[in-house]
């Protein structure tokens, strides 16, 4: 028992080790590469960079953000797993709908930016319309994956698309003076892109986090539910 304990935690440095190296590598370079050009209105150094990201002044918009964009994959789940619980278990469901998503997914999921004045006419400049605008295409990716049996794949890609067209819906309908989206918008108009690059930074950390937790967790809950039903049905 000790010594299974002893390889699990060093199968996990082993691990951590293997998940930093290409961060290390890619923030080197970056840093580097940064003073070697010493163009800081293109390029920041990484060091510069780290630091306004970690210097708190994002924080509420950063919790904002993320609070929205759970929301919204909480609605894409409860809307698009049934339909790939179906799609799955019915063929003739699957050959009804599949195709329809898939065009769906083409036909909106290109033109997702010429949706805002409709939806803008339909329900106002309201976070509710953002809300609307995030959860569409993330519904049918949902719907499509899980289909097919990747349900945790679809829980993860679901929120990375509830969460790009979030930070999208932000910088497009700017409803409020607040979330990452608007204020990325609003840097990018200074052209101050040492902070467009911190909210990069965030973005790209704290949604790993989540994937990795979170998310992580999730979808070890459903496979044991999944083991624990197939367990029951074969008495």
């Amino acid at each position: 028992m000790i010594r299974d304990n002893k390889l699990e935690q060093e199968n996990r440095i082993t691990k951590w080790i293997y998940h930093t190296i290409p961060f290390a590598v890619l923030f080197l370079l970056w840093e580097v590469l940064a003073r070697v050009i010493h163009q800081p209105y293109i390029l920041p150094p990484f060091s510069a960079v780290a630091a306004s990201a970690l210097s708190l002044s994002l924080a509420d918009d950063l919790a904002i953000t993320l609070a929205f964009s759970l929301l919204g994959l909480l609605i894409t789940l409860l809307a698009g797993l049934p339909l790939g619980l179906f799609i799955q278990r019915s063929n003739k469901a699957k050959w009804a709908l599949e195709p329809f998503f898939w065009f769906l997914l083409f036909a909106i999921g290109i033109g997702t930016t010429r949706l805002a004045p409709i939806l803008i006419l339909m329900f106002g400049l309201t976070q509710l319309t953002t809300l609307i605008q995030s959860i569409i295409v993330p519904i049918l990716v949902v719907a499509i994956i899980s289909g097919y049996g990747s349900m945790h794949f679809a829980i993860r890609l679901g929120f990375l698309t509830c969460l790009s067209f979030w930070f999208m819906g932000e910088m497009i309908f700017r409803t409020a003076i607040v979330g990452m989206g608007y204020q990325f918008s609003m840097f990018y108009d200074l052209h101050n892109v040492e902070m467009m690059y911190a909210i990069m930074l965030l973005m790209g950390f704290t949604g790993l986090f989540i994937d990795r937790v979170l998310l992580k967790y999730v979808g070890n809950l459903i496979k044991k539910k999944g083991s624990d039903c197939l367990g029951k049905s074969d008495f």
